[in-house]
């Protein structure tokens, strides 16, 4: 990803690693051409000179439409025990997402 990377195919070990995906073996190559191509392109987009253009958020003039959060009721526990994928006790469990083999946030 960088110039200083050892190659591409770290490159994208790495970010899989870092975004929690499973790559398999056989896909490293075409994604670290992909990355490369993509890479690419952004450094095209930092020489042009865009001095005086405005930033935008949305290439059309939108308004976002905004609406109230407004409580409904409450999900019976039966309900949220049956879509829940773990329970652990009164708990819902859930996978650790900080920390761990992948490094931390």
């Amino acid at each position: 990803m960088t110039e200083n990377s050892p190659t591409p195919e770290i490159d994208v070990r790495k970010v899989a690693q870092l975004s929690r995906l499973e790559v398999a073996e056989s896909d490293i190559g075409l994604l670290a051409r992909e990355l490369a191509s993509i890479l690419a392109h952004a450094r095209d987009l930092e020489k042009l000179d865009l001095a005086g253009v405005e930033p935008l958020s949305h290439a059309a003039d939108l308004e976002a439409e905004l609406a109230w959060d407004e409580a409904s009721g409450e999900l019976p526990r039966e309900a949220l025990e049956s879509i829940a994928p773990k329970m652990d006790g009164p708990f819902i469990a859930v996978p650790k997402v900080l920390g761990g083999d992948g490094g931390s946030a």
